[in-house]
């Protein structure tokens, strides 16, 4: 009698484990590409989002500094990457430099 391997055995179970992290991966970084707030949409547009703090309007926002920014604001997720997170957005990634009218300075530590 000769005996088959079992199909659900530590094998399969470690081909799956790793098929299935692949596939996260890929998934995440597809996501991340398609997730980048764009300036042009209406809800960035109204909220005057600028994917760089140095050319916000001081006309229309005269509140603003360039000390605001994505990267100095408690909405933002992103440490000291070039992009993170914003909670704002729906978390939609945007730039460290980045700004919105929406601005909170995060608190000191």
């Amino acid at each position: 009698m000769v005996l088959k391997p079992n199909p659900s055995g530590r094998r399969v179970f470690v081909r799956q484990l790793l098929s299935g992290a692949a596939l996260g991966v890929a998934g995440a970084t597809r996501l991340m590409a398609a997730d980048k707030l764009d300036p042009a949409e209406p809800y960035a547009r109204a909220m005057g989002f600028r994917l760089n703090t140095e050319e916000v309007d001081q006309a229309k926002y005269p509140r603003h500094t360039n000390q605001q920014h994505c990267q100095a604001c408690q909405l933002w997720n992103g440490a000291d990457q070039d992009f993170g997170n914003c909670s704002f957005f729906d978390q939609a990634i945007t730039p460290k430099n980045g700004w919105c009218k929406n601005f909170k300075a995060k608190s000191p530590a």
